[in-house]
């Protein structure tokens, strides 16, 4: 149990660390894609707050019911782990070819920096949820936690 509140410790620091990559480098980048929105950068960074928030208070809610043992919070984050490294894994194929397809239909924008921000987020992400699977798949005391260790009746018993 007590690495389940680990894992919920180290994604509560992973996701910190993640709004800060993406805000201080990404900064950079915010004023001609808050131009391109029509919206200033005070409504362009209130939006992303939000929005990040959100997606932080669902991931400690399928934290907070993972800690009761719930079977299927442990299966929506190992979902969400593998799309993850798959995430991590298909970015680092597609985004050179990717930049260059953009680069001619939106010339404005730094889509090189655009993407070395997404390789750095989705590298930080490997590693938190490389772990998390880890524990949430492979270790053997979290995975007694969740599966029924009582003994099973067979229904020829109760005849």
């Amino acid at each position: 149990m007590k690495k389940l509140y680990h894992l919920r410790l180290y994604f509560i620091i992973y996701f910190l660390i993640k709004i800060i990559v993406d805000i201080t480098l990404g900064s950079r980048l915010t004023g001609d894609t808050a131009g391109y929105l029509h919206l200033s950068p005070a409504v362009f960074y209130t939006i992303t707050i939000i929005i990040n928030l959100i997606l932080f208070l669902c991931g400690l809610l399928f934290f907070h019911f993972l800690l009761e043992k719930r079977n299927w919070a442990r299966v929506v984050l190992l979902i969400i782990g593998w799309l993850a490294v798959a995430d991590f894994i298909s970015s680092l194929f597609v985004s050179s070819n990717f930049r260059e397809l953009v680069t001619h239909i939106d010339k404005l924008v730094d889509w090189g920096n655009l993407m070395f921000i997404d390789r750095i987020t989705d590298f930080i992400g490997l590693i938190y949820w490389g772990y998390a699977i880890f524990i949430l798949q492979f270790n053997n005391e979290v995975k007694n936690l969740f599966l029924s260790t009582g003994p099973v009746e067979s229904p020829d018993q109760n005849i």
